[in-house]
């Protein structure tokens, strides 16, 4: 499937989670309700700036809206982590394992 397919399958996706009309989220981003439409069916290339607009506008990062488009790398995640455990003492380490953990062993139990 195509990018801008994905993305406006998200875009609706979005929008009806929030209980927004087309109407109301094209008043929201400066653009036409029509071009919303065309959006959602991924039939035209929008510009960074609609992009921008339309992510503010869901509450969300363009990131959310390009999640099936984008490879995810998660090495820099993984350096944030590392980055922020250095700067904590030892029980918030200690708290952060935990959470961690059992987080872990949640999404495990679900899978």
């Amino acid at each position: 499937m195509n990018v801008y397919k994905l993305l406006g399958i998200r875009v609706r996706q979005k929008r009806k989670q929030l209980g927004f009309s087309q109407e109301q989220l094209s008043e929201l981003c400066g653009i036409s309700s029509a071009y919303i439409g065309i959006i959602e069916r991924g039939h035209r290339k929008l510009s960074v700036d609609t992009l921008v607009k339309i992510a503010n506008a869901l509450n969300v990062n363009a990131g959310y809206l390009l999640r099936d488009s984008v490879n995810f790398d998660s090495s820099d995640l993984i350096e944030k982590t590392a980055y922020m455990l250095n700067d904590m003492d030892e029980d918030e380490i200690r708290y952060t394992y935990e959470i961690v953990s059992n987080t872990r062993k949640f999404i495990n139990k679900k899978k």
